[in-house]
C-alpha cells in the first residue's frame, strides 16, 4: 500500500469516527487527504472498496506489531501487557486504520459482504487477542476470554474517548499500566472466585483457527531460526574474526526484528549479507518470508 493511500485511509477513519461510515462521502474523505474527487478513484473504485481494502490492512498490522511483541524479552508478565496496552493506546490516539473495528457497529452496511469482510476482521482481532491472552495467563483463564477482551476493549476505548472529550492530554503509558493493574486484578479474582463466565467467544462473533502462522507461532518461528542460524554459524569452519562477524550480524537483525520501529532496508541488508554463506542460504530465504522483507 503506496503512501497516498495510507493517507486516504486515515482521512477515512478520521471521518468515520466523527460522523459515522454511511453520512460520510468520498468527496469528504477526498478533500481531508488533501485531493481532488477524481483522485481518490485512481486508488480505490469507490468508498466500499477502502473498506474492503482496510479490513485487509488490519490483520497484518496487527499482526506485525505483535510478532515484533513476542520476539521481546520482558521482566514480567505484566511489563509485557503493558506494552500491549501502550501498542493499543497509542495506535489509536494515532487514530491509525487497524483500529477501525473500535468505530464500527454491526451490522453497519447495506452490502453484506461488507459486513461479513468486517466481521471476519473482527474474528481475527479477537482470535489473535486471546492467543495473546492466554499466553500470557494460562489456560487457567480460557473460559473467560470473551468477558476479558470485553472489558480490556470497554475500558481502552472509554478512556480514550472521555479524555478526548473533555480536552484532556492522554498519557499513553501511564493509561497502559493502571488498565493492564486492573486486568491482573481481575484475572486474579476469576481464577480464585471461578464465577460463571458471561461473554463468550462466540457472543462476541466467535473466533477463526489460530493457524500455523498466528503471530505467536511466527514469532517463535523466527526466534527459533535465529537459535538455528546461531548454531550454525558457531559450528562453520571460518576464521575467528570472520565467524564473530557472523555472530555480530544475527544478533543485530534478532534486535531489529523485534524493534518497534522496525527498519526493513536493514533487515534486508542484514539477511543479503548472511544469504552469502551457504549453509545459512536457506534459513535466510525462511528468515525473509517470515518477515516478509
Amino acid at each position: 500500500m503506496d503512501e497516498k493511500q495510507t493517507e486516504i485511509i486515515r482521512a477515512a477513519v478520521r471521518l468515520f469516527s466523527e460522523k459515522g461510515y454511511n453520512s460520510t462521502s468520498v468527496e469528504e474523505i477526498a478533500k481531508a487527504s488533501g485531493m481532488a474527487k477524481g483522485s481518490f478513484y485512481k486508488h480505490f473504485s469507490s468508498k466500499e472498496d477502502l473498506v474492503f481494502q482496510i479490513c485487509a490492512l488490519i490483520p497484518k498490522r496487527i499482526e506485525a506489531e505483535l510478532v515484533k511483541m513476542y520476539g521481546q524479552v520482558y521482566h514480567s508478565d505484566h511489563d509485557k501487557l503493558v506494552d500491549f496496552l501502550s501498542i493499543c493506546i497509542e495506535t489509536l490516539l494515532a487514530n491509525q486504520a487497524h483500529l477501525l473495528m473500535t468505530i464500527f457497529d454491526l451490522p453497519l452496511f447495506k452490502n453484506k459482504e461488507m459486513n461479513e469482510a468486517v466481521e471476519c476482521t473482527i474474528r481475527q482481532i479477537n482470535t489473535w487477542n486471546k492467543e495473546f491472552l492466554l499466553d500470557l495467563y494460562g489456560q487457567e483463564i480460557n473460559d473467560y476470554v470473551g468477558d476479558l477482551l470485553f472489558l480490556l476493549k470497554g475500558c481502552i476505548i472509554e478512556y480514550v474517548h472521555t479524555c478526548q472529550h473533555h480536552d484532556l492530554s492522554v498519557d499513553g503509558k501511564k493509561a497502559a499500566v493502571f488498565i493492564a493493574t486492573i486486568l491482573d486484578i481481575v484475572v486474579k479474582g476469576l481464577i480464585e472466585k471461578k464465577p460463571e463466565s458471561f461473554l463468550s467467544m462466540e457472543a462476541l462473533g466467535g473466533e477463526v483457527h489460530a493457524g500455523p502462522d498466528s503471530p505467536l507461532l511466527k514469532a517463535q518461528k523466527i526466534q527459533l531460526l535465529l537459535r538455528q542460524m546461531e548454531y550454525t554459524v558457531k559450528n562453520l569452519k571460518a576464521e575467528p574474526d570472520v565467524q564473530e562477524e557472523y555472530l555480530q550480524t544475527l544478533s543485530l537483525l534478532g534486535e531489529e526484528s523485534s524493534n518497534k520501529k522496525t527498519k526493513r532496508f536493514l533487515l534486508k541488508a542484514l539477511i543479503e549479507y548472511l544469504v552469502k554463506v551457504p549453509e545459512l542460504e536457506e534459513d535466510c530465504r525462511t528468515l525473509k518470508d517470515l518477515l516478509e522483507v
